[in-house]
C-alpha cells in the first residue's frame, strides 16, 4: 500500500493549518514543514488537549465517583490534565518518531510533532464542545448526540494524524498505521510511569489525599 497523495498541492506559499489540516492532512503537513508554519502551535496544542479532555464535564463525573469523599474533583482533574498534556507534548511526538524510524520513517522529530499536534484539533472541538454531552448518570438527546460526534471526530482525529504522519515520514499508510499503534502502546506505558512517579512524589512531599479537600 503507498503513502497518501499530499494533493492538493500547496507548494506556491504558506497556507494555515487550521483551516487546511482538517480537510488536507498530508498537504498541509508538508506545507509546514516546507515553510516553517506550525511549530509555535505544536506544543500548546498537546498541552492543551490533555488539559482540555481532563477538565470535561463527564471526566469530572467519573472522578467524582471514583474519588474519596470531599476531594476536590477539579483540583484532581486539573493537575491530572497538566500531567497528561505535559507528557502528551514532551513524550508522544518522540514516541512517534522512534515507530516511524524502526519502519522505515525518513522524517526528523519536528515532522512527526507537527503530525500529532495538528491532527488532534478534532479531539480539541470534541473537548470543547462536551459541555454539550451533559451527565453521564442522565442520559439525554444530547448525551448520545455528543457521543456520536465525539467517535466521528476521535476518528477523524486518527485519520489525520495517519495521513499526515506518512506524508511526513514517507511511509506506506500500513505501516504508519503500525507506527501508530506501537506509538501508542509505548504512550500508554509512559502515562502509566509518569502516574507512579507522580504518586511516588505525593508521598515522599507529605501529600495525602487530605490535601487535595476543598478547604
Amino acid at each position: 500500500m503507498s503513502a497518501p497523495s499530499p494533493s492538493p498541492d500547496f507548494s506556491a506559499g504558506p497556507v494555515s493549518p487550521w483551516r487546511r489540516m482538517w480537510a488536507a492532512p498530508a498537504a498541509t503537513t508538508l506545507n509546514m514543514l516546507q515553510y516553517g508554519q506550525g511549530d509555535a502551535w505544536a506544543l500548546p496544542l498537546l498541552l492543551g488537549g490533555g488539559v482540555l479532555s481532563s477538565l470535561a464535564p463527564q471526566t469530572r463525573e467519573l472522578l467524582a465517583q471514583t474519588l474519596p469523599e470531599g476531594v476536590n474533583v477539579l483540583n484532581v482533574a486539573l493537575i491530572g490534565g497538566v500531567t497528561l498534556g505535559v507528557v502528551q507534548a514532551l513524550i508522544w511526538p518522540p514516541l512517534l518518531q522512534l515507530a516511524s524510524r524502526w519502519l522505515g520513517g525518513q522524517g526528523h522529530l519536528r515532522a512527526s510533532r507537527l503530525a500529532a499536534a495538528w491532527s488532534s484539533l478534532p479531539l480539541l472541538l470534541s473537548s470543547l464542545l462536551a459541555p454539550l454531552g451533559g451527565s453521564v448518570d442522565a442520559p439525554t438527546l444530547g448525551t448520545a448526540f455528543y457521543g456520536l460526534l465525539n467517535l466521528l471526530l476521535t476518528v477523524w482525529t486518527m485519520v489525520l494524524l495517519v495521513r499526515s504522519l506518512a506524508a511526513a515520514q514517507r511511509l506506506e499508510t500500513g505501516k504508519t498505521v503500525l507506527a501508530v499503534l506501537i506509538g501508542g502502546l509505548l504512550f500508554v506505558a509512559a502515562l502509566f510511569a509518569a502516574g507512579i512517579v507522580a504518586a511516588l512524589g505525593l508521598v515522599l512531599l507529605g501529600i495525602g489525599p487530605e490535601a487535595l479537600r476543598p478547604r
